[in-house]
């Protein structure tokens, strides 16, 4: 078989990955839930899919896999919701580092220490969105620098 235009391309092979119609987040929970996101056709399939297997494990008292998700919207969310506990008032355009700036400041400076384990969790997570993103940066880098070679640029 040859491809002949760029609209042909998606079709050859088959899509490539598989489970081609749901996003990058609910592919992670998928696989952090132990279930292959080939065999899922759908966003909404993959949805149900991981409702399901959330209330067997929870009927089952299976705890649930740790950072089903840290998308960086979720870790934004997370690190308000523990500023509030702790009486820190944020911003809704606060970055997530400046949020867990001020939970530190507070915890070294107050009577916060029960606060301190869900606090680095929430580093320790911001830590590895940034090193994910500057990966993937570094491997688009190349790829251009691969593709420029190759085109004699």
């Amino acid at each position: 078989m040859s491809i002949n235009s760029i609209g042909q391309l998606g079709s050859y092979g088959g899509g490539g990955f598989g489970g081609g119609g749901i996003s990058e987040e609910t592919r992670r929970k998928l696989i952090a839930l132990g279930i292959d996101p080939r065999t899922v056709t759908s966003e909404a399939q993959a949805q149900a899919l991981i409702q399901n297997a959330i209330k067997i494990r929870k009927s089952s008292n299976t705890p649930l896999p740790i950072n089903v998700c840290q998308g960086e919207q979720e870790l934004i969310s997370k690190a308000k919701r523990l500023a509030s506990k702790m009486g820190i008032t944020v911003s809704n355009t606060m970055p997530v580092e400046e949020i867990l700036k001020l939970i530190s400041d507070k915890i070294n400076h107050g009577n916060f220490e029960e606060f301190k384990p869900e606090y680095q969790a929430l580093e320790e997570a911001c830590k590895t969105i940034k090193q994910h993103e500057n990966n993937m940066y570094a491997s688009m880098n190349y790829n251009a620098s691969l593709n420029k070679m190759m085109l004699g640029l």
